[in-house]
C-alpha cells in the first residue's frame, strides 16, 4: 500500500514520493513546488543574516543592470496579449468611474482603519502628502490622529 500525504499548498492527498526521507509536505506539482521553495526562501531569509545579505545584494546588481522602465517596455513587448487585456480593463474600469454617481465612491471615506480607544484624547494634524500618490480627491483636508499622552488640562489650556 502506497503511502499518502496532504500537500501543504493545494490540500489534495497524493502518493509520497518513496525518494524522499522524513516528512514529505508537498506534492510533486509544479505550483505546489513553487510554493515550498517560496516558503524556504522566506524561512532562510528570516533566519540567516548572511543569506539576507546575498540576496539583497543579488537584488541590487539585478536592478542595476535592469532600470525599472526598460524592464517594464521590455515585458510589455513580450507579452502582448497581456497588454491588450489590460488595456480592455483599464477602458471598462474608466468607463465605471465615468457613470459613478456622486453617492458612490471609489474610497470609503467615513471608514476609520483601525478602531481609536475613546479613552485616549487625540490631536488632529495636517497630514502632508505627495499629491501624486494619492487616489483619493485632490481637494480632501488629510489630517493625521496622534494619541496625546501627557498633561490633558495643560494642552487644552493653550485653545480658546
Amino acid at each position: 500500500m502506497t503511502k499518502t500525504i496532504i500537500c501543504k499548498n493545494c490540500d489534495k492527498e497524493k502518493p509520497a514520493n518513496i525518494r524522499l526521507k522524513g516528512t514529505q509536505k508537498y506534492c510533486g506539482d509544479s505550483d505546489c513546488q513553487r510554493a515550498r521553495k517560496a516558503a524556504w526562501q522566506k524561512q532562510k531569509m528570516d533566519n540567516d543574516a548572511e543569506y539576507y545579505v546575498s540576496q539583497k545584494h543579488c537584488v541590487e546588481q539585478w536592478r542595476e543592470t535592469k532600470p525599472a522602465h526598460q524592464y517594464q517596455n521590455q515585458y510589455r513587448q513580450h507579452n502582448l496579449e497581456y497588454v491588450s487585456d489590460n488595456r480592455k480593463k483599464q477602458r471598462i474600469r474608466n468607463r465605471k468611474r465615468r457613470t459613478r454617481t456622486m453617492g458612490e465612491k471609489i474610497v470609503k471615506m467615513d471608514a476609520l482603519g483601525s478602531q481609536l480607544e475613546k479613552s485616549n484624547s487625540y490631536i488632529m494634524t495636517r497630514y502632508t502628502m505627495d499629491a501624486s500618490k494619492k487616489i483619493v480627491k485632490m481637494d480632501t483636508f488629510l489630517v493625521e490622529l496622534t494619541v496625546f499622552q501627557g498633561d490633558r488640562q495643560a494642552f487644552f489650556s493653550n485653545f480658546p
